[in-house]
């Protein structure tokens, strides 16, 4: 199917009605960086489906940080996404640079440093080719270390880092967004930190712009839902005056429930939809973020009509 058809098709079809945005790793933003005709697919799609903001890598890979070392094409993407009707974010964190281990105190001067590169490069370049805002992916979870007996110690750390990049951040501007990922389960046990103790999610919503919850189930409804496991964030952002947007997984995944891997691109719309309805009234409530850009990709071409064969009816 050629891409004026395949856009036509999602354009056509039902679509929830808030905000959505995705994370864009890696491959897809050298790739992006690189290769204009597959910028000009990507945008389409995405337009066509309605998302509006791309957490596009701007972090360390394979030794390398394209931020600095393509910070041309960096310009020129980022303006002609701005021109398409984009917001981008740059997004930190990286599962191949392990970079859940920058909130440990020997890791001080690495972790400024991925926020200051950010600062740096809004700071030389044009209106239009700028950073929206940030999105930080560190998972603190995901230490070796992480278990019942540390996590609280751990979580202590990822909020004073977390507090410290914000605090640096604050230096992009007023306009300049600051948002982390965080899983659903941040919930489910307190934190004293400061003569305050409240739930993980609570203190991390106090300190950024927005968080996306990692809200990984592929059905609305139900006690393990999506809507189930996003309660409590959006009904703390909707009396705090901050944002919640919900991730949706598209990946590979176990268990199956995690992912709409398997269950396909109009399944993940039906869900999407069905959650947007049971949070309409909810100020806290910003749309939703998919993991991530390359599967995606995959779902919804899986999903389009297969092009007949030259010659066949």
């Amino acid at each position: 199917m050629s891409l004026r058809a395949l856009v036509l098709l999602l354009a056509c079809t039902l679509l929830p009605a808030a905000p959505k945005a995705i994370w864009v790793w890696e491959a897809e933003t050298l790739r992006l960086l690189d290769d204009r005709a597959y910028e000009a697919r990507v945008t389409g799609l995405l337009r066509a489906q309605g998302f509006r903001t791309l957490f596009l890598f701007a972090d360390d890979y394979r030794n390398r940080n394209a931020i600095l070392t393509k910070r041309a094409a960096y310009r020129g993407l980022i303006g002609r996404l701005h021109a398409a009707g984009f917001r981008v974010e740059a997004l930190l964190g990286s599962y191949p640079m392990t970079t859940w281990e920058c909130l440990l105190p020997e890791q001080d001067q690495t972790a400024r440093a991925m926020m200051q590169h950010l600062l740096d490069y809004n700071a030389a370049a044009e209106t239009g080719e700028r950073l929206d805002g940030v999105h930080l992916d560190i998972e603190p979870h995901a230490l070796d270390s992480w278990n019942d007996d540390t996590r609280v110690a751990l979580s202590r750390m990822f909020l004073a880092r977390s507090r410290d990049w914000v605090a640096m951040a604050r230096l992009a501007g007023k306009d300049f967004l600051v948002g982390a990922a965080i899983p659903f389960w941040y919930d489910g046990f307190t934190v004293a930190w400061e003569g305050v103790t409240k739930p993980l999610n609570a203190h991390l919503q106090d300190l950024y712009d927005y968080v996306a919850v990692m809200d990984y189930r592929n059905r609305a409804e139900g006690p393990d839902g999506i809507i189930a496991h996003a309660r409590e964030e959006i009904a703390y952002g909707t009396a705090h005056g901050k944002v919640v947007l919900l991730g949706l997984e598209t990946g590979e995944a176990q268990p199956p429930k995690v992912t709409f891997r398997n269950r396909g691109a109009a399944a993940l719309t039906r869900e999407m939809a069905a959650t947007e309805k049971a949070f309409a009234r909810e100020k806290g409530f910003r749309g939703f973020a998919i993991h991530h850009l390359g599967t995606w990709l995959e779902l919804v071409e899986a999903s389009a009509p297969a092009t007949p064969a030259s010659g066949q009816p």
